[in-house]
């Protein structure tokens, strides 16, 4: 079947387009970029077959070639919940856009229309709410979605029809209930008011199932379904099974819903005629007050639809899913590996480990991230290539692979199996736009799912950025991935400079140690790595500019002094550069 998904690079888009294409479906998706998220999800669909139109609803001559040879359209497309942008741009995406693609799908023949509503549409009820109930939307997105049902309702009799009233929807893909579940996982959240309003949320698969039943029921045309999933809750029940997932008691505080939503009211009055999106405003409010509880009855006797998924396990796939992508950190419930065991899983403790610089994202580009490329590119050939294997089909792992810069000089160089991976989303879209290899991923996750066995791990960050006790699960990790014989390349601040040890140390929030050759060489040992070596890194560029050479004859002196220093103090430290980096194999 010829599917046509306006709003398809949304979380409910293109989770549909997914389940399309996994059918067998062909699948054309009409949508934007205009976030990270989208950007995300184009990318996603577009690898899994779909064909992707980027536009806008009110151009109609693109929705008119976009609809050519479509059966299905399920029109997703919207303007949601903004604030701070006129009435206008709701009317002009959620009526008149409606009405282009209602035009140009009557044009093209084609078969089914399903439209996507609101629950919206009803505005505030307490009462058990179905299809018969009135409508009576409270804010613009409301009004201009229960205009567009009517309008998409008015071309039943030129084009079958059939209007879906969507709920708060979850599941892999959502980013709306992100804050909630990162504020939980935090120990951060605190509940406002009593907390007994009720959700009806459904999980996004058992959405995707209605849709998909609205499509091809011959009893559906003309008519308007309300899904639903299998039971609602309250704010307080939903919170407390989050949390549960996440291994948190709870909130351990309550405030009081009214100073909220006048503080809600006076911002929305105060920013709004200027142009500035309120921190907190009335809708974001909706979450602690207003109660929903819906009747699938009617999509159950004509549809024959049933949600399937309880909350409880929506959540774990969820969380589970934020875990994957790097989006939520620590959500597996474990802690480090007691002493000399081999660590399974390692929950990232924000409050404990990296807060300011994470340790799988590089942090080190240069504002002008273009010139970083080459800059980086003469770094890396300088310290690090004399240790690259042979073989230009390695299997290797960059991890906080930042934008790439080791990624690229290493494709370039003839590699030709390498993956970058690095928990900083836009980091990782600049890369993907340059076409490298590179992924979101959060690294020690990553590390511990992986099932194939990499020839080299190179890591970008430094390994100061860890706690000694997850610098050793770390490198278990590490040792684990790596097949027999495989390199592994690091780096650290090094503590045997007199100048920068120390300063390097305390000029960054999350620099936890520091090594010298000898500590950094015996850390690798334990982990059970062997022909280390130690080497120092070179910043200098040379033989391009000048003055770098009189940089190196002062290093050169200082060395020395250093090295006379602690010739007299009985030591034997020889490398004094300000980093260290280290090769070592897997015993093979």
């Amino acid at each position: 079947m010829n599917i046509l998904i306006t709003g398809g690079t949304g979380f409910i888009g293109s989770r549909l387009a997914l389940r399309c294409l996994q059918r067998g479906d062909s699948v054309r998706v009409y949508g934007q970029t205009n976030t990270d998220a989208e950007a995300s999800n184009r990318r996603e669909i577009e690898a899994a077959g779909a064909e992707v139109i980027l536009g806008t609803m009110t151009d109609k001559e693109l929705l008119a070639g976009a609809v050519q040879g479509i059966e299905v359209v399920f029109h997703l497309a919207a303007k949601q919940h903004e604030m701070n942008i006129p009435d206008e741009i709701f009317y002009d995406i959620n009526v008149r856009g409606t009405e282009n693609i209602l035009q140009a799908s009557t044009s093209a023949g084609v078969k089914r229309f399903v439209h996507g509503s609101t629950i919206g549409v009803y505005g505030e009820m307490h009462d058990l709410i179905d299809e018969t109930a009135a409508c009576k939307p409270d804010n613009i997105y409301g009004k201009t979605k229960l205009e567009g049902e009517q309008m998409a309702l008015s071309y039943n009799d030129r084009l079958p029809v059939v209007v879906v009233r969507i709920p708060e929807t979850y599941g892999p893909g959502d980013r709306r209930l992100l804050k909630l579940f990162k504020t939980i996982n935090k120990n951060m959240f605190f509940m406002i008011g009593p907390g007994r309003n009720l959700h009806h949320l459904i999980f996004v698969d058992d959405l995707v199932d209605g849709f998909l039943a609205a499509a091809g029921s011959e009893s559906a045309p003309g008519e308007i379904f309300l899904l639903s999933g299998p039971s609602a809750l309250t704010t307080n029940e939903m919170v407390a099974i989050i949390s549960a997932q996440m291994g948190i008691k709870g909130p351990l505080f309550r405030a009081p819903l009214k100073p909220f939503m006048a503080v809600a009211t006076l911002l929305e009055v105060m920013l709004r005629p200027i142009g500035i999106q309120p921190p907190l405003h009335r809708r974001r409010m909706d979450f602690f007050r207003k109660s929903y509880q819906f009747s699938s009855d009617k999509a159950r006797e004509k549809l024959g639809f049933e949600a399937k998924t309880r909350f409880s396990q929506g959540v774990a796939e969820t969380a589970a899913w934020y875990h994957r992508m790097g989006l939520l950190i620590g959500t597996d419930g474990h802690g480090g590996a007691g002493e000399g065991e081999m660590p399974v899983k390692l929950k990232i403790d924000r409050n404990l480990t990296a807060q300011i610089e994470p340790f799988d994202t590089f942090w080190e580009a240069p504002k002008d991230i273009e010139k970083g490329y080459a800059k980086f590119g003469k770094f890396y050939k300088r310290n690090y290539w004399p240790y690259m294997p042979p073989d230009k089909n390695s299997r290797t792992l960059v991890i906080s692979c930042g934008t790439g810069y080791m990624v690229e000089l290493m494709q370039k160089q003839g590699y030709n199996n390498v993956l970058g991976i690095d928990s900083d989303v836009q980091k990782v879209e600049y890369a993907l736009n340059r076409g490298l290899n590179c992924r979101h991923e959060n690294a020690f996750h990553f590390l511990q799912e992986n099932r194939e066995p990499f020839d080299l791990i190179f890591a970008e960050q430094e390994i100061n950025h860890l706690t000694k006790k997850e610098i050793k699960t770390f490198l278990g990790l590490c040792h684990r991935n790596l097949a027999e014989g495989g390199t592994l390349l690091v780096h650290s601040l090094n503590g045997a400079n007199p100048i920068t040890g120390s300063e390097a140390l305390a000029q960054n929030f999350d620099h936890y140690n520091t090594f010298t050759s000898y500590s950094l060489a015996q850390i690798l040992s334990a982990g059970g790595f062997c022909k280390t070596k130690v080497f120092p890194l070179k910043l200098y560029i040379f033989y391009e500019n000048p003055v770098n050479y009189i940089g190196m004859a002062l290093t050169f002196v200082l060395e020395t002094i250093f090295r006379l220093g602690f010739i007299f103090y009985g030591k034997d430290n020889k490398l004094f550069a300000k980093k260290i980096g280290a090769v070592c194999r897997k015993q093979g």
